[in-house]
């Protein structure tokens, strides 16, 4: 392999007991990913929390963000949820003036229905990076409430030269990616998720996205380091593992950010403490037993090893 493979995770927000942000949490909590050599997207809308974040808050994770990662690897931030373009450029001015390397675009939020046409979703993004001349990366997320076509994304992507990298976080499957990989420019870099990434990274992806790194980031470290050295054995058992927990932890009542603050509860990691801040809620006692249990029933070393460390094993 020519072309190292980035690692890109969305990361948790820690709150302390009384649900004001937990800054030395914060700067803890990212540690391991700059362990492992992930790349962070600060404060996103799912597993960050963002969109229960002050204006403040928010500037501040930016702020953390850079302190710990700059000089060391990139660290990127996504902007909360907008309406429109005007909000996105305020958002991301924040960001780039706190130091991010590059800042991540969905398209305007769906509400009340709404969700834009083509030449209107064309139009926003043109609008927003016209503006925003830092390193970008777009993200045809279907969390928005919609899917943008692959010809969209495409076209906004060649034309606006700031634009480096596509994410195509929560786009299961290769579908989607190769109709896109077929219209956009080399230049441009695809990161694609785990689910399918075996077969993708072979077709050309250049970057992982994968949130599982808030517990266990060397794991998937060392699935990308088994993936470039073509040691295709161990990296089937690695896959089949990280496929295991995703799966487990992707049912209904633990989805993002649930189960990220469920162990670390369980784990006692940076933050644990704080939990969700509303309008999420934490799960029952009984619900958290039941994921623990079914945590430490899945096997994985590294999760056996913050086990070891919590005296839970």
């Amino acid at each position: 392999m020519t072309t190292e493979i980035s690692i890109v995770s969305r990361n948790s927000t820690t709150w302390t007991e009384d649900k004001e942000l937990d800054e030395e949490a914060l700067r803890e909590s990212l540690q391991p990913f700059l362990d492992s050599r992930i790349i962070v997207f600060l404060a996103s809308g799912g597993s960050g929390e963002a969109n229960s974040l002050s204006v403040d808050e928010l500037k501040r994770v930016y702020e953390i963000g850079v302190e710990v990662f700059k000089g060391k690897m990139p660290v990127y931030a996504n902007v909360p949820e907008t309406r429109n373009a005007r909000d996105a450029i305020a958002f991301a001015n924040m960001a780039i003036e706190a130091g991010v390397d590059a800042v991540n675009f969905y398209g305007p939020a769906a509400l009340h229905g709404y969700h834009p046409l083509d030449n209107e979703l064309t139009r926003y993004f043109d609008v927003v990076l016209d503006e925003i001349q830092h390193p970008v990366l777009i993200a045809p997320n279907p969390s928005q409430g919609y899917k943008p076509s692959p010809q969209v994304i495409a076209d906004v992507a060649n034309r606006h030269q700031q634009v480096f990298a596509v994410n195509l976080v929560g786009l299961d499957g290769d579908d989607y990616f190769l109709e896109l990989r077929e219209m956009i420019q080399d230049r441009i870099a695809l990161n694609v998720p785990l689910p399918g990434a075996l077969q993708m990274l072979d077709l050309g992806a250049t970057g992982l996205i994968c949130n599982l790194s808030n517990l266990i980031p060397k794991t998937v470290r060392r699935y990308v380091d088994l993936y470039e050295s073509g040691d295709r054995e161990e990296l089937a058992t690695v896959y089949a593992d990280l496929q295991r927990f995703s799966r487990f932890v992707d049912h209904g009542a633990w989805k993002n950010p649930r189960w990220q603050k469920m162990a670390m509860q369980i784990f006692k990691l940076p933050g644990w403490r704080g939990g969700l801040r509303e309008p999420l809620l934490m799960p029952s006692d009984e619900e958290i037993q039941r994921f623990q249990e079914g945590l430490l029933g899945l096997g994985l070393a590294e999760i056996n090893e913050l086990a070891a460390t919590a005296g839970l094993l």
